[in-house]
């Protein structure tokens, strides 16, 4: 089923297009032979830097238990503003087998709040994560709806993860990613750390620059969340309500139910 999926995303204006791969020597990379530590610092220093960053996005489910699997189409995108951080996915379409339908949903972090936004059904669910700082980036491996470590220090990463080098994986999204700059590091929560009541691993593919280019999760329970977040391609644009879809907190409340989860 993931192969049919695949095929028929590759159709859509976000699906599989091609890239191009950066120079290695490009001021603000890492080197093409970078070690662990070369791409968590170079992380670090994007994340710090970052003030806007939005790419097309691809989001898929597994259900190990019931072998369901859901794909879906969006946007994520990274807000910096004085000391506020905003990351928002937002999602489009949703693709099940060869069927394709209009389905928005939102998850939006603002500090350690994380909203859930229905748009069929009007509602917006904000709940507080964990206050381990773990958690309160959707830099969260392990938490959230996409976990990746941006926003996380690389010495953050490396007390709550064994960390080592990978491949890029041979299933899901991220085997269709052709840029061979980009570099793939495995993470394995430590014992006695949040991320290890959850989740096996994680595979996150990183740009020379520093940025994510997918991530792949895989949780002790067999569930699969992963992510692949493409160049912006010509005639591409995120939704013109992308502002407002990134600050749910003072969207228009008429119509709306909102609930906040304690």
């Amino acid at each position: 089923m993931l192969s049919t999926m695949l095929s028929t995303i590759c159709l859509m204006p976000l699906g599989c297009p091609p890239e191009e791969s950066p120079s290695a020597s490009e001021p603000g990379t890492f080197p093409f032979d970078a070690s662990v530590r070369d791409v968590l610092d170079q992380a670090e220093r994007v994340a710090e830097s970052l003030e806007a960053w939005t790419r097309p996005a691809l989001y898929r489910t597994e259900n190990d238990l019931t072998g369901d699997s859901v794909l879906r189409t969006g946007w994520i995108s990274w807000r910096r503003s004085a000391d506020n951080l905003t990351v928002g996915l937002l999602l489009e379409w949703e693709v099940v087998d060869r069927a394709r339908r209009k389905k928005p949903k939102d998850f939006i972090l603002q500090g350690p709040f994380l909203w859930e936004v229905e748009h069929e059904g009007k509602l917006r669910l904000k709940r507080r994560l964990s206050t381990d700082d773990s958690a309160t980036t959707l830099g969260a491996l392990g938490r959230g709806p996409l976990p990746l470590p941006i926003g996380m220090s690389a010495e953050a990463v490396l007390a709550k993860f064994i960390v080592t080098k990978d491949v890029r994986p041979e299933v899901g999204v991220l085997r269709k990613i052709e840029d061979e700059a980009v570099r793939y590091l495995r993470f394995t929560p430590r014992e006695d750390t949040p991320a290890a009541e959850q989740m096996d691993h994680a595979v996150v593919a990183y740009m020379p620059d520093g940025l994510p280019r997918g991530v792949r999760v895989e949780r002790l329970n067999g569930d699969v969340r992963e992510g692949r977040f493409d160049p912006i391609r010509e005639g591409q644009a995120p939704p013109a309500d992308l502002d407002q879809r990134m600050d749910p907190e003072s969207a228009p409340r008429e119509g709306w139910t909102i609930q906040e989860a304690s």
